[in-house]
């Protein structure tokens, strides 16, 4: 039988050291980030029940489920992968009522939809997603500390100046309820009516505009979405966008309500220091599943914007009851930590050179300095540079051609005269990158390559 072809599935791949070392790093900062805000880590497995995932991501996420055939002839007991890391959480919450609220996590997990992949946008089949959630909380400072963390996570990667600047936009779900009344469509249809706004990134005015009137939408109905659509792409503040509104929905309550909402979670994202010019009320911001029930909100790259959405959530205060023991409030945020990568290759703002983490290569004369290596490397190690040995002797030319090749910085060489130096053992230090050399202890050594 013939070999089969070393080939893997469409819409997935594999990470090199030279992609997994910058996504460690974001992933790293992302932690940082997260805790300082009082988000702890959960992990949920990565089969669910398919009866727990139907129901929650309207007709066209579901289109999008891996269903597995395990038990394929007993719903009940079939199974699928994880769509999204927010459905898990919210069986696990309903799981344990005994927890404590506000519960706050954060989860770095892959996921699986059946999508037609697009890499440079950095879709996959099979991606990573970090969400932080918190549980317990009613409407207003739980959404702005969610806020405040994406935009403080996002300076610490680098999305802060220039055209690499990311803006958050913001919108509510009862806002939107306020849109659908107002373009004259039922209430009743908000699911739909959003599903087809969500696409105006996608497809433009004019496809949304097709398919609203596919809904049901008049003419004259698609005519009244221009009191309010164009707002979020104008230069007003949050607050200037929220007073505009609340004279266009001046009789409807519930889009009144939504605007109260978004108004005290503007206040407390200043009391927290988040400046305001870094949030874009967009009543044009839909965000398509149907769980939503408040405050809804994306990060975007203005100046890029063919990468898409670099995070994106919302509150979802019935999603929990769907699962039994009553609705709990429920507020988060999913980081697309591929569309995040993606967008920091092309911007150049991602160092993908390292293709080890390997600070200091040391390489022995001679198998009479071997030992001596091996003593040397556990120095390097203790004062926490990632070091190893090259496993032969004989030409120096092999180990430093391997350094070269990975990109190791330094590389320590270790002959009879720094074996055997009077004050203690020594290294001959050669830094690739500026091209000098130097004989020091292994302790100065240490310090030298750690800065």
């Amino acid at each position: 039988m013939a070999s089969p072809k070393p080939r893997s599935f469409k819409g997935t791949r594999d990470f090199t050291p030279r992609e997994m070392i910058p996504r460690e790093r974001i992933i790293d900062t992302m932690k940082r980030v997260f805790r300082l805000y009082g988000f702890s880590p959960l992990e949920t497995p990565a089969l669910e029940m398919l009866s727990v995932l139907t129901g929650k991501y309207g007709d066209e996420g579901e289109k999008l489920l891996y269903k597995l055939d395990y038990k394929n002839d007993d719903f009940e007991n079939r199974v699928a992968l994880r769509y999204d890391l927010t459905v898990p959480l919210a069986r696990v919450i309903a799981s344990h009522p005994e927890w404590p609220v506000p519960f706050k996590r954060y989860q770095i997990q892959p996921v699986w939809r059946a999508d037609k992949p697009q890499t440079r946008q950095g879709r996959f089949r099979e991606f990573y997603q970090c969400d932080i959630d918190t549980i317990g909380a009613p409407e207003g400072l739980a959404d702005a500390e969610i806020l405040a963390l994406t935009v403080a996570m996002l300076d610490e990667l680098g999305f802060k100046d220039g055209d690499k600047r990311a803006v958050v936009q913001l919108n509510h779900r009862k806002v939107l309820e306020g849109i659908t009344v107002h373009a004259g469509h039922p209430r009743e249809d908000l699911a739909g009516f959003c599903r087809a706004l969500d696409k105006l990134d996608k497809i433009g005015r004019e496809g949304v505009n097709n398919e609203l009137k596919q809904i049901g939408v008049t003419d004259d109905g698609l005519r009244r979405l221009d009191d309010v659509l164009p707002l979020g792409e104008s230069d007003k503040s949050p607050h200037e966008v929220i007073d505009a509104l609340r004279g266009v929905f001046a009789d409807e309550p519930v889009a009144l309500e939504g605007l109260d909402g978004l108004a005290l979670i503007l206040t407390n994202l200043e009391q927290l220091g988040t400046p305001l010019d870094r949030i874009n009320l967009n009543p044009a911001l839909a965000r398509g599943l149907d769980y939503y029930t408040g405050a809804v909100f994306e990060s975007t790259l203005p100046d890029q914007p063919h990468i898409g959405s670099l995070t994106g959530g919302g509150r979802y205060d019935k999603l929990i009851g769907l699962y039994g023991g009553g609705d709990k409030p429920a507020v988060g945020t999913t980081i697309g930590l591929d569309r995040m990568f993606a967008a920091m290759e092309q911007l150049g703002m991602a160092d993908t050179e390292a293709q080890t983490v390997t600070r200091v290569l040391l390489a022995a004369w001679s198998e009479d300095q071997f030992e001596a290596c091996l003593r040397a490397v556990r120095v390097f190690r203790a004062a926490g540079v990632p070091a190893e040995v090259f496993p032969t002797t004989g030409k120096l030319k092999k180990p430093f051609s391997h350094a070269d090749k990975l990109n190791i910085p330094y590389v320590a060489v270790i002959g009879p005269d720094e074996a055997d130096h009077p004050d203690g053992l020594h290294v001959s230090l050669k830094d690739l990158r500026e091209g000098t050399q130097d004989t020091v202890p292994v302790e100065k050594a240490a310090e030298l390559v750690s800065r």
